[in-house]
């Protein structure tokens, strides 16, 4: 086989609480998404809902009333979602949003302190917090004060630093109490704020079908037509236009000038945006491009990825290794 298509991993945990408190699918085209790129992370403690000392209550309504860590649940007293990840793992803008705090100068795995952390607050009034990163001298920090940032967009980097068991992502929500005059962690969970049930990183795609699954042939110097198809595994809307529009962009090197550039290509690495004018998660979006048998004759192979433009490239693997074998005839 040419291509080796491999589905992104499930977040098992996740999925279990999903049948305890239903299943539909999708929430909103633009909602929140899981704040890091690897789609194999799972969750390992939620936030407690109860606050009283000794009880907790986790997103899918199961109360424990002994005050003890409950694996992959929740554990008293919790105000975030934890997600265990190696150190120095990418970590993402949940949604749209303006960065408002930003600390950076603790030590990356240094117990005892604050920690350092983005804050950024989002057009619905919410504000997200990405706690426990790495520190600003070892690449944590990705963003300063009064930035506007997109969805999805890379923040800073997993660490360990402040009160931590180990690297991971504490990742919390707050709202506005007009009551305490300040703002209050909720459970994005049990509150379903994820564009996506479960929830899903924001850029993820698996190999559908293609024009021609084999070998294009091309004549030296004519053009042919060729189109491929993804399946929209994320959680983000894959647009044509706009901020974070998808596009094919020439891979292995990322961006290489390519020798079948056709005149329809936008650049000499860039051959499309997807066709459709959206692709929600779930949705199968088609990229159209021509291939120019430029080179000389021979055989050639060409490999593809997907990228949120200006944002974040795709995990290749997970795409499916997508590649284009080429016979350039006379």
């Amino acid at each position: 086989m040419k291509r080796l298509a491999r589905c992104a991993a499930a977040s098992v945990v996740l999925q279990l609480a999903a049948l305890a408190v239903g299943s539909s699918s999708i929430l909103a085209a633009d909602d929140y998404t899981l704040p890091f790129y690897d789609p194999t992370v799972t969750i390992s403690y939620g936030v407690d809902r109860d606050r009283s000392l000794n009880r907790q209550l986790d997103w899918t309504g199961q109360v424990w009333n002994d005050g003890q860590p409950h694996w992959g649940r929740v554990y008293d007293q919790h105000t975030g979602v934890d997600y265990p990840m190696a150190l120095r793992s990418a970590v993402a803008a949940a949604r749209d949003g303006t960065v408002v705090d930003v600390e950076g100068g603790y030590g990356t795995t240094q117990f005892g302190s604050f920690g350092n952390f983005v804050r950024i607050r989002h057009a619905d009034g919410r504000h997200t917090l990405y706690y426990h990163l790495a520190s600003a001298a070892d690449g944590g920090i990705g963003v300063v004060e009064g930035a506007s940032v997109a969805a999805g967009q890379f923040v800073g980097r997993s660490g360990c630093s402040g009160l931590c068991y180990g690297a991971h992502l504490h990742f919390e929500m707050l709202v506005w109490s007009a009551t305490l005059r300040m703002y209050q962690p909720v459970d994005p969970l049990a509150e379903r704020r994820w564009t996506t049930w479960p929830g899903r990183v924001p850029f993820d795609a698996v190999y559908v079908r293609e024009s021609n699954g084999g070998t294009e042939v091309i004549r030296h110097g004519w053009t042919i037509t060729h189109w491929v198809e993804f399946r929209n595994t994320g959680g983000r809307t894959w647009r044509s236009s706009g901020s974070g529009r998808t596009n094919l962009g020439t891979w292995n090197p990322g961006s290489h000038p390519s020798p079948f550039r056709a005149s329809d290509w936008l650049y000499s690495f860039l051959p499309t945006f997807v066709d459709q004018a959206s692709v929600p998660p779930d949705g199968v979006g088609r990229f159209t491009f021509g291939l120019k048998g430029s080179p000389e004759p021979g055989s050639y192979s060409e490999a593809y990825n997907l990228q949120a433009y200006g944002l974040r490239w795709f995990d290749h693997v997970r795409l499916g290794s997508y590649y284009i074998p080429i016979l350039v005839t006379q």
